[in-house]
């Protein structure tokens, strides 16, 4: 059974794998376990793992600055390595070809040169990013003509071509050299390109591109990598080089290497397409191996000379071959086609095979035929659930059924929910669909090719014991509608939803989905990597910098801008909502006017702020940049931001006092028929914060949880809530976002304090964790025993009678 927190990662992890995505340059590649090597850096920063990549892969490495080998002494000049490895040293020297000829004699006769490089002409620079030694915009590209010498001395370096590369190389003694072109970029590949191989299908859809200068790009680079391909400059304006010079002319056998590193070292892979398979040949021979192999003549391959391996980069995955192994071995005997595949010596083997997957294939029948795309969704819809057997309904633990259950409430009746659903209406127990005994989450299209009528699975990694199966369709229909598609598609993706009654609990079927691969986190680490420090907590991180003194404008009018204004809309007022959609111009937004975000053009430039409130936020940015507005940041509502407190809560270190154990806290709760355990809950908080916060739940949440009204409406309970002395600020809660993680993101407490009976309750103690992992407390009190509110609604209700 999958673990459920297996993507969950800490500051400290995400920190760490942001740093560790430059490995995957070399990480793939098939050294000799035992070489010696040599690592000369030219002080590109990000690079400096690479050692400690080498010695993950099994070389014993030397590692000697650029500055250090032109003094070296005659005793290094004299070794023998089987390898040297550049990263950014060729652009540091001031004569490549002379430092290239002095590293040859250092290398075996059977020796490797691995470079990693910049390519001055890479697409990046001609969509404005900037040289990232000129820091200019075009200096590369016009070979850095205009540079003054002020200039050159500031720049310490500069970028090659291709030609100019290969022109350095084969005048140094190196005739042997294949360029690989690197994507997104040579410092934290995602995707090589050997010369001779280009990119099948459209590789913008999963590649994050990365600047070094974000703010001046005007381009969107991904959408003109099909025009590189066509006009056969792909690899000559490829973002970055990886190099490979060997002695005696035997390269590598790899034509393109796939590297995934977002999510850690467990599920860290390198995907390299072999070259040289003859054909026919049979995977392997021997007891080390397990083979699984296609079990119907009907999708039999027919040209199978190449193969694919994957190989898991760090020891702690080395069980994913064996799980991927089970996995299709498990599909197969419930009669699903799969690929062929093997092990041996830790990596997996499958054919390299020319078929198109089945999104492309369900993306070209919704363009041109609606009945058979229908017809054969259905198709795969049924395959899908053959997976597995369905687990009856009295066997589902329907009260853990949400991935959130742990966000609940102990006393919450909407706890019950998934159960009564699925007890209730044929239509409800339709929403819900069936639920698999075993679900194979990428059992999608996107992991599956389209063979002679028939769907090919491949790429089983994950298995998780009762799953809904719904969460697994849904996937495929998000990667049908992930490119163009819905600009010329004959249904809408609501439609389909509907049809496969997904639309009513999508939410759900997606947070099932993100628990294997939130692409969140991959968005949200590649692009932190496009900044600096100073530029990622400005734009991304401490967005309410620079909102005093300046209007606040919101750039999108969904829900991401709704969750704001309900969020911090008091706190930050805001004096429109920006659209491009022209039809909104001039409705409003809970009470805020929806503008066309060209009156941004008769203000100064320092008189506004813009939050960015939807989720692609790249274009918004550009159009931003285009308009004058620099000023501005990325709200994203699934993060979590500090919330400006009232001036009397700072007011209260400044007045000289002995500081409480705590600043601000918060209790939060219904506080009907407001009684004497109420007033001792507050006092005992107030004891203990300097800023009191006490959240009131609304009449609609306590109607939608406890199925009965408060005897006190809303406006009542707050009133007396806010009147008592011990409470320094009520607040209405969010009829859908009242639990503890969405108020700690909105006021940043550092304590939040509750009654002594939830203080064994396993929901609660799972708050208690949340809440502690953010630096902040939970605080159990003793309830006053004599008194509450249900003791008092139950004596008015026996004096009624």
């Amino acid at each position: 059974m999958q673990e459920e927190s297996q993507f969950q990662k800490s500051p400290q992890t995400e920190s760490r794998l942001i740093r560790d995505l430059p490995k995957g340059l070399i990480q793939w590649y098939p050294f000799s376990k035992g070489a010696k090597a040599l690592f000369l850096s030219g002080g590109e920063e990000v690079c400096e793992v690479l050692p400690e990549a080498m010695e993950e892969c099994g070389l014993l490495a030397d590692c000697i600055p650029l500055s250090v080998l032109q003094h070296a002494s005659p005793s290094l000049k004299a070794s023998a390595y089987d390898y040297i490895i550049l990263a950014g040293a060729i652009e540091r020297t001031p004569s490549p070809q002379a430092f290239l000829s002095s590293l040859r004699p250092l290398l075996t006769p059977k020796g490797r040169l691995l470079i990693g490089a910049h390519n001055r002409l890479a697409i990046r620079y001609f969509c404005g990013d900037r040289d990232p030694f000129s820091h200019r915009n075009f200096d590369g590209i016009e070979n850095y003509i205009r540079l003054s010498a002020l200039d050159w001395k500031r720049s310490k370096g500069r970028a090659y071509s291709k030609a100019e590369l290969t022109e350095y190389l084969e005048n140094a003694g190196f005739p042997h050299h294949r360029f690989y072109a690197a994507f997104p970029e040579w410092t934290c590949p995602q995707a090589l390109y050997a010369e001779g191989c280009v990119p099948k299908g459209k590789p913008w859809e999963g590649l994050i591109p990365q600047y070094d200068s974000p703010d001046t790009i005007f381009l969107e680079e991904e959408r003109l990598y099909p025009a590189l391909i066509q006009n056969q400059l792909f690899h000559a304006m490829s973002n970055g080089f990886f190099i490979e010079c060997p002695l005696d002319g035997t390269f590598a056998d790899a034509c393109q290497v796939m590297v995934s590193t977002e999510y850690g070292r467990k599920e860290a892979m390198a995907t390299i397409f072999h070259s040289n398979y003859r054909k026919g040949q049979e995977f392997f021979t021997g007891q080390a191996e397990r083979k699984l192999s296609c079990h119907e003549s009907k999708v039999q391959l027919k040209d199978q000379e190449n193969q694919v391996e994957k190989i898991p980069l760090y020891p702690e995955g080395r069980e994913k071959p064996n799980r991927l192994m089970e996995n299709m071995l498990a599909i197969k005997r419930r009669g699903l086609h799969t690929l062929p595949c093997s092990i041996k010596d830790g990596s997996i083997f499958m054919p390299q095979i020319k078929y198109q997957t089945a999104t492309d294939y369900f993306r070209t029948l919704i363009r041109t035929d609606k009945e058979r795309f229908l017809h054969e969704l259905d198709r795969f819809w049924e395959t899908v659930k053959a997976s597995s057997d369905p687990v009856p309904d009295e066997e589902v633990d329907w009260e853990h059924f949400d991935p959130d259950w742990k966000k609940g409430r102990a006393d919450d009746p909407g706890r019950d929910k998934w159960r009564k659903l699925a007890f209730g209406s044929r239509e409800d127990r339709e929403n819900l669909g069936v639920i698999l005994r075993e679900g194979y989450i990428n059992l999608d299209s996107q992991n599956c090719f389209y063979i002679n009528g028939e769907f090919v699975f491949y790429n089983q990694f994950y298995c998780q014991e009762h799953f809904p199966a719904n969460a697994i369709l849904i996937r495929t229909i998000d990667a049908v509608f992930g490119g163009d598609v819905w600009k010329d598609g004959l249904m809408k993706k609501d439609e389909l939803l509907e049809r496969y009654h997904l639309l009513e609990h999508e939410k759900l079927w997606h947070l099932y989905s993100w628990r294997f691969r939130d692409w969140r986190i991959v968005n949200a680490n590649r692009y932190r990597m496009n900044y600096s420090d100073v530029e990622y907590e400005r734009v991304f991180k401490d967005i309410f910098k620079g909102t005093e003194g300046r209007q606040l404008y919101l750039f999108g009018s969904g829900i991401y801008a709704k969750k704001f204004l309900e969020d911090f809309g008091a706190d930050y007022p805001v004096a429109g909502v920006l659209d491009n959609n022209r039809d909104r111009w001039g409705d409003k937004l809970l009470g805020i006017p929806i503008l066309s975000p060209e009156c941004l053009c008769s203000m100064a430039e320092d008189s506004c702020k813009v939050l960015i409130c939807i989720k692609d936020c790249v274009p918004v940015m550009r159009q931003l940049d285009g308009l004058g507005i620099h000023h501005y940041s990325v709200y994203d509502c699934h993060q979590e931001y500090p919330r400006k407190l009232p001036k009397a809560a700072a007011a209260v270190k400044e007045e000289g006092k002995e500081p409480k154990k705590y600043h601000v806290g918060y209790v939060a709760g219904v506080f009907d028929l407001f009684h004497v355990g109420h007033l001792n809950m507050f006092k005992r908080a107030k004891e203990q914060c300097d800023y009191l916060i006490v959240g009131v739940v609304t009449d609609e949440s306590v109607m939608n949880n406890k199925k009965t009204m408060p005897c006190m409406s809303f406006e009542e309970r707050i009133a007396l809530v806010r009147s008592c002395r011990y409470v320094d600020e009520a607040v209405e809660l969010p009829t859908y976002n009242g639990d503890t993680d969405e108020a700690y993101r909105r006021y940043h407490f550092d304590v939040q304090f509750s009654g002594s009976d939830y203080a064994d309750d396993p929901v609660w103690l799972a708050k208690k964790e949340y809440l502690e992992k953010r630096g902040a407390a939970m605080v159990f009190f003793p309830y006053t025993q004599t008194t509450s509110s249900s003791k008092l609604k139950e004596m008015i209700g026996k004096r009624l009678l």
